[in-house]
Parts: C-alpha cells; sequence; structure tokens
C-alpha cells in the first residue's frame, strides 16, 4: 500500500461552521486518503463506489458545494469543486468521478424553474441526480404527460442516486425533451453493462427505462441562456451559475485526470525514497529518476494551474457580464481536453520507471495508470474535437465543422 499522511476525517470535520470554507473542504477530502485507498480495490472489484464512500462525500458536504443556499447548500464557486475532486483523485479516480458527475448536476440543475428545485432540494440538500442518454429514446405523449421507454449508458453513481435527468424524441413532434425521473421500480440498473478496464468503480452503468410515466410537471424546460444564473433559486452567487455547459462544466471531469496525475507522482516520490535498484545503490540518487520526476510535476503543475485558471477568469468575467466571449469558450474547450493529455503523459513517464513491479494488482498504481487513460477517453473530454474546434475558431471557420 502506497504511504499517506492526513489528518483523520473526524480531525477534520471537527470545524462545525455552517458553510465551510474552501480550505476546510479540500483538508476533509485528503483525510479521506486512507479510506479511499483501502477500498479502491474492492470499488474496482465491485465495479461502483461504496456506500461508506457516498457516506462520507455526504458527510463532508461535497454533495452540497453546488446546491444553492436556498436550498441548504453552499453555493460555492465551481473552480473549489474541482480542487476537491483532485484532491480525492490522488487516490481512487473511481470515487472522485463519482464527485466529478454528481457534483456537477447540481450546478446544471440549478438553473431549473423553481418547481423543480422545490421536488429534488426541498427536503435534503444531499439528493442526487445522475444522467444518461440513449439516441433511441422515446417520450410518447399522454394524458398529463408522456411514457418514456430508453435503455441509457453512462449513467455514473447510478447505485446511489434518487432521481434520474434524460432526454428522449417525443414521437408525436419529433423533437428532443429533456425529463425529470425519480427512482421508481420500473428503472433498472443493469448491473453487468460496466466492465471496464479503466475507472471501473465509478458504477457507469446502463439503465432501462420501461414505460416510465413522466408528469409533465417533471419536463425540463429548454437550457437557459447564461444570463439565467439561478435567478429562480436566488443564488447569491450567479456567476458560477452562467458557467458554460459545454465549455465549463466538463471541467470536473478533467479534474480527475488532473489529481490521478498529483497522486501518482506522490506515490511514485514517496516509493522511490524507500526502494534500491536492483544491482545496488538507492534509486533516489539515480539521475533518470530526477529527471523523470522534474518533467511529470512540470506536467501535473501545468495542468493544475490551466484547469484552475480558465475557470477563474471565466467567473471573473461572469461576475459583470452575461456570458464570456467565444473565444474563451473555445480555449476552454481545448484546455478541458489538453490537460488530460499532460495528466497522461506525466503518469506514463512515472509507471514506466516502476519497472515490472509496477504491473503487480495489489499495486494502486497500475489501477491509477488504468484510470488516467479511461479519464481522458470521456467524449467531452476528446482532444480531436475541442482542439478542432478551436482550430477552426482561430481561422474564423464555423466550428460547428467537421468532429470524429
Amino acid at each position: 500500500m502506497d504511504k499517506l499522511v492526513a489528518t483523520s476525517l473526524d480531525d477534520a470535520l471537527m470545524d462545525k461552521e455552517e458553510i465551510p470554507t474552501r480550505d476546510i473542504l479540500i483538508q476533509r477530502a485528503r483525510a479521506m486518503w486512507p479510506s479511499l485507498l483501502e477500498r479502491s480495490e474492492e470499488c474496482e472489484k465491485n465495479r461502483r463506489v461504496s456506500d461508506e464512500t457516498i457516506s462520507d462525500f455526504r458527510n463532508a458536504g461535497f454533495f452540497r458545494m453546488g446546491v444553492p443556499k436556498k436550498y441548504g447548500g453552499f453555493e460555492m464557486d465551481y473552480d473549489a469543486l474541482c480542487e476537491v475532486i483532485m484532491e480525492l483523485a490522488f487516490v481512487c479516480g473511481s470515487s472522485a468521478w463519482n464527485l466529478a458527475v454528481l457534483g456537477e448536476h447540481a450546478y446544471t440543475l440549478t438553473n431549473s424553474k423553481q418547481e423543480i428545485l422545490d421536488e429534488l432540494w426541498g427536503d435534503d440538500p444531499n439528493v442526487l441526480i445522475a444522467t444518461g442518454n440513449d439516441p433511441k429514446a422515446t417520450l410518447e405523449p399522454v394524458d398529463g404527460g408522456y411514457v418514456f421507454n430508453a435503455r441509457t449508458s453512462f449513467s455514473s453513481g447510478c447505485d446511489h442516486v434518487d432521481w434520474w435527468i434524460s432526454r428522449g424524441t417525443d414521437t408525436k413532434t419529433g423533437k428532443q425533451v429533456g425529463v425529470f425521473i425519480p427512482k421508481q421500480d420500473n428503472v433498472k440498473i443493469i448491473e453487468d453493462s460496466w466492465n471496464m478496464s479503466g475507472l471501473g468503480g465509478s458504477g457507469s452503468k446502463d439503465i432501462e427505462f420501461k414505460n416510465v410515466f413522466v408528469p409533465i410537471d417533471y419536463v425540463r424546460g429548454a437550457p437557459k441562456g447564461p444570463e439565467w444564473g439561478g435567478k429562480e433559486a436566488q443564488v447569491t452567487n450567479p456567476a458560477t451559475y452562467r458557467l458554460s455547459q459545454l465549455s465549463t462544466k466538463p471541467f470536473t471531469l478533467a479534474s480527475v485526470s488532473v489529481g490521478i496525475a498529483g497522486g501518482v507522482l506522490k506515490a511514485f516520490t514517496e516509493r522511490m525514497l524507500e526502494r534500491k535498484a536492483r544491482y545496488g545503490g538507492d534509486l533516489s540518487e539515480k539521475q533518470n529518476i530526477h529527471l523523470r520526476i522534474a518533467e511529470s510535476a512540470a506536467e501535473y503543475d501545468a495542468a493544475r494551474k490551466i484547469l484552475l485558471s480558465d475557470i477563474q477568469e471565466s467567473l471573473d468575467i461572469l461576475r459583470t457580464q452575461d456570458d464570456i466571449p467565444n473565444e474563451m469558450h473555445q480555449r476552454n474547450r481545448r484546455d478541458m481536453a489538453f490537460c488530460p493529455r499532460l495528466a497522461q503523459a506525466s503518469v506514463d513517464r512515472l509507471f514506466y520507471a516502476t519497472g515490472a513491479g509496477g504491473l503487480s494488482l495489489d499495486n494502486n498504481l497500475q489501477r491509477q495508470f488504468r484510470d488516467v487513460h479511461a479519464a481522458g477517453a470521456q467524449l467531452f473530454l476528446n482532444w480531436d474535437i475541442n482542439a478542432t474546434a478551436y482550430g477552426r475558431a482561430k481561422l474564423g471557420l464555423e466550428v460547428g465543422g467537421p468532429v470524429i
């Protein structure tokens, strides 16, 4: 087991402030390192994050970071959530991925109508909502609403949620319609649908919705513009709720890759301080080890700074304006795909230097190696798509040009 030093979770939770500071939340995340590391193998084996981990996240306040204060949340800036995710990803990418997905939904859903917000968070600010999309999903109009049929994919954290948000095609109009769906008997998690070589514990399974009645009150309205800023939730921090769904929200996903790279750097450095070379001498004295640590550390530091800076710069503008400039939207998309590439390069360089020992299944490094590549494969983080959009924008071409 990799050596980790952190205060106990009980100590980290001593502070009883109603709304904790960013630093306190980061401290709570670091305090979870030992337990997350201990659970990481079981998490991957079970193909889901444990109930204990979700309970720890809930008790630490992580799921309330984006929930409006009106409903008992913290209304924190988006980059604070990303920092907490990076800390958790130091030891368990799958656990961090669950927070990256479920935590982000609070920011997006805050721009829903008040009736929906009252339904979601009126009794509990820790209610969790998963997503899932199926291009073939249908919504058949009936009296009072729709009948929804779909088999959605990649519903991360689905074992722990109370609601889903999805969309389907109105069979009468042919238009796409978004819906909220509460947990119920005819919503079935397909247990054997998630068998992946990386982020195996994220629980991103398929969900079968079979003849699910969706009341008209649970239909999601068209996405609001950036000027909306959580108005119906009466937020006091509207800037963070104006962030773009496409060009800023996926930074929580990119944060998982960056956090994994930081964890590998830490674990590798500690490992080298303890190991001897096969043919004599301390590995910590080898120049090739020094060079690998330096270059990987530079990539990790760069990825972390780019990610947080992009969000903070966007928020600075959104505090006085309704939207960020188009060139910044494209820059953000470029960077959210570039940061995982930096993280992967950082991890690959160090993993190679661990030798055959790094391949052992009881070594968390091999799991981190697989997880960092899986995290970078997410559609919103696809380099070819986002880099193409950026390049076209710089050349004055329509951004909606050819993608793969």
